[in-house]
């Protein structure tokens, strides 16, 4: 027969041993939890899949690129909103920070008969070139990035804001390379380039001069 304290302690294991089995399995659950999100998390795999190259078109280029040109650009954009029946203001703001490059040079495509004259007399050269334009804009991907964006809790988010505060950067760097200070460094450094090339060919003297580009070969264009 158990005695006085043998049934105390069994009455004390009883009250403990629910406890305890919770614990343990809640414990073996979480445990199950655990490896089974982590065999997930490896088990996932990112694939990328690449479609066909198309070329759409080849061009024949004669460029003489002189100069790059480092550009950084700050873009603040915002959609206003009216809502509750235009009752109600409300804003998507986005600032984006933007830097790039954008290449300045000649196009010699451009040249004309008439741009290229020799004086057998002299020995001298006169070339009429088009005044320098922009060739390309170019992003600096990992310099460019959203510094800010605040959407108020009526105001819907707009998902062309980056793209259109991109735009606006590429805009803004190539009106930076059409500037007065960029095109005369950009003629300095074609008759550096050209009067080298004249002397290494044993040419006499180079005379160059320039001429603003005529309406009917449109207007310099920038390509990305």
């Amino acid at each position: 027969m158990a005695t006085g304290n043998e049934k105390d302690v069994a009455r004390a294991a009883a009250r403990f041993a629910w406890p305890l089995a919770f614990v343990a399995v809640a414990g073996m659950g979480f445990v199950l939890v655990r490896d089974h999100a982590a065999s997930q998390a490896r088990a996932s795999v990112v694939e990328v899949v690449g479609s066909n190259t198309v070329v759409r078109g080849l061009h024949d280029l004669a460029r003489l690129e002189t100069t790059a040109v480092h550009v950084e650009k700050v873009i603040d954009v915002a959609d206003h909103q009216k809502r509750l029946y235009g009752l109600v203001e409300a804003d998507d703001t986005l600032l984006f920070v933007a830097s790039g490059e954008v290449v300045v040079g000649v196009d010699l495509t451009r040249l004309r008969d008439e741009d290229v004259r020799f004086d057998e007399a002299t020995r001298t050269t006169t070339v009429v070139l088009p005044e320098p334009e922009v060739f390309t804009t170019r992003f600096d991907e990992m310099h460019s990035y959203v510094h800010s964006r605040r959407t108020d809790t009526l105001a819907k988010r707009n998902e062309q804001l980056e793209a259109l505060a991109r735009r606006e950067a590429t805009a803004a760097f190539a009106e930076a390379g059409r500037s007065a200070e960029v095109s005369t460094r950009a003629k300095e450094q074609a008759e550096r380039q050209l009067r080298a090339l004249a002397r290494a060919w044993g040419a006499g003297d180079l005379v160059i001069r320039w001429r603003s580009l005529a309406p009917a070969e449109g207007a310099p264009s920038a390509r990305p």
